[in-house]
């Protein structure tokens, strides 16, 4: 819901059009992001995990930023900088472990980097993955009472919500380059549970190409913008991949001229179509909504310091069958003039950001879903700690964090099923008016090994009494032989909604990288 008829996000827009000229004037600039395309990372990749953690142990003299996923091509630049900065400090063996799975990962863009010719890359199978599960519980997911989705302890990525007793499933990514300038990526999963029964899909599929220093990609895959460490206020990954165009910097690049103190700039935007049942499905719980409203986000990021770096988002959601924006609406989407009645848009915008500093990280995320007076307002905000050396040699490290949203989130008086896609909310599964408490301990061994122990407390609906979900987990991943993984789970939950609900999970994985 938009609050003021007037003025909303104008300052934010102002400041996107400097930036959108700004970034229509990089790709005149000799600079890295002329390198040829690279496919992406999938957001849900265990290399994530090892960039994060170069990163806090002072391995990267650059500072990855908050828009997910980054392409072999940037995790190869970050693999090179730990080589470099490991000849005057040396790797503790579990570090040198994870550097090398890294670097054999990243191996032909690598070597494009160090040797100065294009890439050999081509389109390949790249990872595939076979896992099993249990879980017992007394319920198989919960609807929430003010949006159109569900949710459930122990949901995973894209989506998928682990059905009861037993589970299985397989993933199968393939990726490349064809030709030059082209690069494919497609990832398919089938499964079997009880409660989803029996299901095969495509979840991501998408083609990225560029023409100077821009990358544009069209299909579907995961994407996550913030700093979260147990979701995503803005765009997470709980729910299925989204099919979008995209057109974004084909790397991060070096301001020059008068705007050098930005630093590293990086820029995306996404247009997207929601749900083509979403009016049926609102007017089934008598309500209202449109069928195909569409998503449109815009963000960037810049890394004016190694120690810091700031991302601005704006995600819109508007339009939908029968409710178009006419060239009226859209210059008052523009200026920030927004409807006294019947909004065509809702807006989330606001800033997340990162500060490293020796052996200790800061991070937040601060977004209004409303706007008012020129600026967003009814704030939600995240904000964590990462330690990561809780030893000298850091194979102890721990990461705390807090999340909270209010009741006006993720809910609007025209998208009545709020938002969601295909039954997830596009942010962060605690939805609105809720509170989220997160903390997780990590221990490597050596040769890749690791045991991880988190803890989640989640407040949902709590002006409303909603459930209280309590999540206790113990992960790990053991590396059975080269690029050869066993991932693992064991949890267990408590919802209390009136009476308790329990659950307990185990569960594991297989994963062979190619």
């Amino acid at each position: 819901m938009d609050i003021d008829g007037k003025g909303g996000f104008c300052a934010m827009k102002r400041t996107f059009a400097v930036l959108l000229s700004l970034g229509l004037g990089i790709g005149t600039l000799p600079a890295s992001a002329l390198a040829r395309v690279a496919v992406n990372v999938p957001v849900d990749s265990h290399y994530y995990e090892t960039i994060d953690k170069l990163s806090g142990m002072g391995y990267l003299s650059s500072l990855p930023n908050g828009a997910r996923p980054y392409s072999r091509l940037q995790m190869a630049r970050w693999a090179l900088e730990a080589q470099e900065r490991a000849g005057d400090k040396p790797l503790p063996g579990y570090l040198a472990a994870d550097l090398a799975d890294l670097e054999k990962f990243v191996a032909p863009e690598l070597a494009s980097l160090q040797d100065g010719q294009a890439a050999s890359d081509g389109f390949q199978v790249r990872n595939v993955r076979v896992g099993t599960g249990y879980l017992h519980s007394d319920r198989f997911s919960y609807g929430d009472r003010r949006t159109a989705s569900e949710w459930a302890p122990f949901a995973g990525n894209n989506g998928h919500k682990k059905g009861r007793n037993d589970s299985l499933y397989g993933d199968v990514e393939a990726s490349g380059n064809l030709g030059h300038e082209v690069a494919l990526g497609i990832r398919g999963r089938a499964a079997w549970d009880k409660d989803n029964e029996g299901t095969a899909s495509l979840e991501e599929a998408y083609v990225k190409t560029r023409t100077g220093a821009w990358a544009w990609e069209a299909g579907k895959q995961a994407m996550t913008w913030g700093q979260g460490a147990s979701g995503n206020l803005l765009l997470g990954n709980g729910m299925k991949p989204l099919t979008t165009i995209q057109a974004h910097l084909n790397e991060p690049i070096q301001a020059g001229g008068f705007l050098k103190f930005l630093g590293q700039v990086d820029f995306h935007g996404f247009y997207g179509r929601l749900d083509g049942d979403r009016a049926a499905d609102a007017a089934a719980w008598g309500r209202k909504d449109y069928d195909h409203a569409g998503l449109l986000g815009l963000r960037l990021d810049v890394t004016p310091a190694s120690w810091f770096t700031l991302g601005m988002s704006r995600i819109s959601l508007l339009g939908g069958h029968g409710n178009g924006l006419d060239s009226h609406d859209w210059g008052k989407w523009t200026y920030g003039h927004n409807a006294d009645t019947r909004d065509k848009w809702d807006d989330i915008g606001g800033f997340d950001f990162r500060v490293r500093l020796p052996g200790v990280q800061f991070y937040g995320e601060m977004y209004g879903e409303d706007q008012a007076h020129g600026m967003p307002s009814d704030w939600g905000y995240r904000g964590g700690v990462y330690l990561p050396q809780l030893t000298r040699d850091g194979s102890w490290d721990l990461v705390a964090e807090m999340a909270h949203t209010n009741q006006d989130w993720y809910v609007h008086g025209t998208y009545q099923d709020g938002w969601t896609y295909s039954g997830d909310i596009l942010g962060d599964w605690m939805g609105n008016d809720a509170r989220k408490y997160y903390a997780r301990v990590n221990h490597y061994f050596p040769g890749a090994d690791r045991l991880g122990l988190y803890y989640q407390r989640t407040e949902k609906d709590r002006g409303s009494n909603g459930p209280v979900i309590q999540e206790l987990g113990l992960t790990g991943r053991k590396k059975l032989k080269d690029a050869l993984y066993l991932n693992g789970t064991l949890g267990y939950a408590a919802v209390k909604q009136g009476n308790k609900d329990h659950a307990l999970f185990a569960g594991a994985e297989v994963e062979w990288e190619m």
